[in-house]
């Protein structure tokens, strides 16, 4: 199987065809944790200041959108079924970044907010439509364009916006002349709204796990190096086992996949895992170790040589990685870890593939991880040089959110990685 590598071309999730048709019913999530919290509907109802009948009416609707049981009715209350308490625990989650995106928007606030709000009281009472409408726009860039994919009228969008920010009492857009944009109390806010979402779907895979059917979709961010060698194994036995759920991957810089991670874009990182976690929110999955080693085309110049070090190697010409990449930092980092300069970067390649391809083809020397050099060997036409690199060993594995339980379809797919690393290639 071919691993396609995508560059990144913008949040995989953020676009208004992918706000989960779940979240629609977000009064009527709130209504059912009520109820698991208090364990009837009408102890739920006076604690929410509602009526009896609508917190009844809301647990309802929301068992025919789930198209299964949430709750076991008695003369003593109401108990939540295995999924109701499944689904009430994200529901949870989802209440509190929302509630954690009015506090992150007031902190970025410029000016003090107008009214200041209680960010439990905002995760209580937003509308799903406002969000609904801050996602569109946060995509789209424009309100008639959001309009347009929400299926509403451009007022209608335009008073959504407004309502969120009442809501908050701060400014969440800026209008200008090419669109709207958002302000950074928006941004803040936006990426607990993805956050919460990203639990949405998790109770849409968690649905689809107790009816029998394994669906969902996983966004995976690799970084250079090492991920070719299970990657793909993995991503195959995934496909054949469980063909409803779909796997993109996308590549990036290591900072710039983990803003995404955070933001609920993508759902893992596959590649190097760092021993400084860049936040608390970050989980590492290790897999194995592997580290770096010189190759060459077969039959090189440098093969025959005995006894090498790293010096020696300066004398012939080099593929490296794009400036900047964590692939072109371990470079620069090894040959000064030995006194030395990095060789002239007369030609760089920006992916693993692409650099083996030049080595091949033009004599070049380049770095590579050990474990792809050994896999992708190209028929014995590909040697690693018996020079020793000190310190290149390096962790592999998979980073996803702590902050969330994972879903069913993520952990399909952590399953497959794991499996692909104990079984060796065919």
């Amino acid at each position: 199987m071919n691993l396609y590598l995508a560059p990144w071309t913008g949040p995989a999730t953020s676009n208004p065809s992918h706000f989960p048709e779940l979240a629609g019913h977000l009064r009527a999530m709130r209504a059912m944790l009520g109820v698991v919290r208090h364990g009837s509907t009408t102890r739920a109802a006076q604690a929410m200041h509602l009526s009896q009948p609508a917190v009844a009416r809301s647990v309802l609707q929301l068992e025919e959108a789930c198209g299964l049981p949430l709750f076991m009715r008695g003369a003593r209350g109401m108990m939540p079924t295995p999924l109701g308490s499944q689904l009430a625990a994200r529901i949870e989650s989802m209440l509190q970044h929302l509630g954690s995106g009015a506090a992150d928007a007031q902190a970025a606030a410029t000016l003090a907010a107008r009214r200041p709000p209680l960010p439990e009281r905002f995760a209580e009472t937003v509308p799903a439509g406002q969000l609904r409408a801050l996602m569109a726009i946060a995509d789209c860039g424009s309100e008639s364009l959001a309009a347009q994919w929400l299926g509403l009228t451009q007022p209608a969008v335009h008073a959504a916006l407004q309502g969120l920010e009442t809501s908050l009492g701060m400014q969440l857009f800026y209008k200008l002349a090419f669109g709207t944009r958002l302000t950074p109390s928006g941004e803040a806010l936006l990426r607990r709204v993805k956050l919460a979402l990203a639990e949405v779907r998790g109770m849409d895979s968690d649905i689809s796990a107790w009816r029998g059917e394994i669906r969902g979709r996983v966004v995976v961010g690799v970084l250079p190096l090492s991920v070719g060698i299970f990657l793909p194994r993995a991503v195959d036995s995934l496909a054949a086992s469980h063909p409803d759920i779909e796997v993109s991957i996308v590549d990036g810089t290591y900072e710039s996949l983990v803003q995404h991670l955070l933001s609920a874009d993508i759902d893992a990182i596959a590649g190097a895992l760092r021993a400084d976690m860049p936040s608390d929110e970050v989980r590492q999955l290790h897999l194995f170790d592997d580290d770096l080693v010189v190759v060459a085309p077969a039959g090189h110049a440098c093969l025959d040589r005995g006894q090498l070090v790293l010096e020696d190697l300066l004398q012939w010409p080099w593929v490296s990685p794009l400036p900047g990449t964590p692939a072109d930092r371990a470079m620069v980092q090894l040959f000064r870890s030995q006194g030395l300069e990095p060789p002239r970067a007369s030609l760089r390649a920006s992916s693993p593939t692409m650099t083996l391809a030049f080595v091949l083809q033009t004599g070049r020397l380049a770095l590579a991880s050990r474990g792809q050099a050994l896999q992708d060997d190209h028929g014995g036409q590909l040697s690693i040089v018996p020079v020793d690199l000190p310190s290149t060993r390096r962790r592999i594995g998979l980073a996803t959110r702590a902050l969330s339980t994972a879903s069913q379809d993520l952990e399909l797919f952590m399953q497959a990685c794991r499996r692909a690393v104990g079984d060796p290639p065919a």
